[in-house]
C-alpha cells in the first residue's frame, strides 16, 4: 500500500497544475517564502493548545526515555490533526540506510489522508551519508506544506548539514541520558517520581542488577512501587522483587567465581540455568569475561587508567568497572591459569571430550568452573 501511496507524491515535475491550486487553496503563504503553510497545521495547533507543528524536527540523544516520550507526543498530535480516524496512515517510518533519502522525501511529498498531517519518521540518521543528508537538507529548503519530517538519531557534529536545514525551518531537539557518575542520582530522581524512598547504596545495588539500562531500571521500580507501595525502599525490597538481566547474572556468576566463592557460583550457574541459558551460551560468555579480564591487568600493570582501559578494549561502563575491579584482586599468573582451564574446556565442548556427547557440554563446563575456583583459591 505504500508502494501506491508514494506515487502519489507531489513533486514539483509530477504535479498537475489542479491538484497543486486545489493543495494551495487550503494553504496560507509561508513568511520564509516556501511552499504555503497547510491549514491542517493551524487546525491542529488550535485543537490542541499549542503551536503549530513545525515542517521538521532533528530529535538526537541517547536518553531512550525522553526519546520515546517526544516521538508519542507527535504521534498523538498528528492523529489529531485528521478531520477523521485515519489511525497510523498519516505516519510512515524510515530506517536510515543508503539510499532511503529517496523514500523519505517522496513520503513526505505524499498528500496526507483527510486534510491531516503527515509524519514521516527517519530513524538512526546518524548512519546517513552526505549524498543522503543533501538530498533531505534540499528538501528542507521547501518542505511539503502538510508534512511533518522527523529524524532521529544518536549524535551528530555541530556543523552538521541537517542541523543547520532543520534549525531553519524546525526545532532541534536533544535529549542526553545521564552520565556514569550520575546514573545512581537519576535513578533515585524516578524513584521519587513514584514516591519511593530508595538511598544511594539501593539504587547502586539496583543498578548493579540491572546494568546501565533506563528501560529496564524503570521496569524495575514500577515493580517496586507496587510490591512496597509509597515510603523507604530496602535492598530486601529489592533483593525480592527485582530481577537481573543476563549480562548482571553472567557478572554474578564470574564475580563468585574469581573470588572464589564455590557456592555462590553455582547458584548462579542454577539460575541462569532455571532462565534457559545453555551450557554453550554461558560457557563463551565466562571466556569472554577472563580474555578481557587478562587484558585489564596486563594494561593496569603497565600504568593503565581506568579511561584509558575502558577506551583501549572498547568497553561498556558496566562490564567496565566489574572488570577493573575484579583486576585489583586477581593476580596475573593467576587470571592466565584461568584463561588456561577455558582453553582446555573449549577443546572438549568441541567434541573432544570422553563423556557421551548428551551431557558433555554441560559437566565439562561445570567441571571448567571447579577449575576456575580452585585456581582463584590458590
Amino acid at each position: 500500500m505504500e508502494r501506491g501511496l508514494l506515487m502519489l507524491s507531489r513533486s514539483e515535475d509530477s504535479l498537475s497544475q489542479g491538484s497543486r491550486v486545489a493543495a494551495e487553496a487550503t494553504s496560507a503563504p509561508d513568511s520564509k517564502g516556501g511552499r504555503k503553510v497547510s491549514a491542517a497545521r493551524d487546525s491542529q495547533a488550535a485543537s490542541a493548545g499549542k503551536g503549530p507543528l513545525k515542517a521538521a524536527y532533528l530529535i538526537l540523544g541517547d536518553d531512550e526515555p525522553k526519546v520515546e516520550k517526544a516521538l508519542r507526543r507527535l504521534k498523538m498530535r498528528i492523529g489529531q490533526a485528521a478531520s477523521g480516524d485515519v489511525g497510523d496512515l498519516n505516519i510512515v517510518e524510515f530506517w536510515a540506510t543508503a539510499g532511503t533519502s529517496v523514500g523519505v522525501v517522496n513520503a513526505a511529498n505524499t498528500m496526507a489522508f483527510l486534510g491531516g498531517l503527515r509524519l514521516v519518521l527517519v530513524h538512526s540518521v546518524h548512519m546517513w551519508k552526505k549524498e543522503d543528508k543533501d538530498r533531505v537538507v534540499a528538501y528542507l529548503r521547501s518542505p511539503a506544506p502538510d508534512a511533518c519530517l522527523a529524524l532521529v538519531g544518536d549524535k551528530l557534529p555541530a556543523a552538521d548539514s541537517l542541523r543547520a536545514a532543520v534549525a531553519a525551518t524546525g526545532d532541534v531537539l536533544e535529549y542526553a541520558a545521564p552520565r556514569r557518575a550520575k546514573f545512581t542520582d537519576w535513578v533515585t530522581k524516578q524513584a521519587a517520581r513514584l514516591r519511593m524512598e530508595l538511598g544511594q547504596e539501593e539504587a547502586r545495588l539496583l543498578v548493579e542488577r540491572m546494568g546501565e539500562h533506563q528501560h529496564l531500571v524503570l521496569r524495575e521500580l514500577e515493580k517496586l512501587s507496587v510490591y512496597a507501595g509509597p515510603g523507604r525502599i530496602t535492598t530486601d525490597d529489592i533483593e525480592a522483587v527485582c530481577s537481573h538481566t543476563l549480562e548482571a547474572s553472567v557478572f554474578e556468576l564470574v564475580d563468585a567465581l574469581a573470588a572464589g566463592q564455590g557456592v555462590q557460583a553455582f547458584r548462579a550457574l542454577e539460575e541462569l540455568y532455571a532462565a534457559g541459558e545453555e551450557p554453550m551460551s554461558l560457557f563463551y560468555r565466562v571466556l569472554w569475561h577472563f580474555e578481557k579480564l587478562v587484558a585489564v591487568i596486563a594494561l593496569r600493570s603497565g600504568g593503565g587508567t581506568f579511561e584509558q582501559t575502558q577506551d583501549r578494549l572498547k568497553l561498556k561502563a558496566f562490564p567496565a568497572k566489574k572488570l577493573w575491579r575484579q583486576s585489583n584482586s586477581l593476580r596475573p599468573e593467576r587470571a592466565r591459569m584461568i584463561v588456561q582451564a577455558l582453553s582446555r574446556a573449549d577443546a572438549r565442548m568441541k567434541g573432544m571430550s570422553p563423556l557421551p556427547s548428551e551431557v558433555a557440554a554441560g559437566l565439562e563446563f561445570e567441571l571448567c568452573l571447579g577449575a576456575i575456583l580452585t585456581a582463584c583459591r590458590a
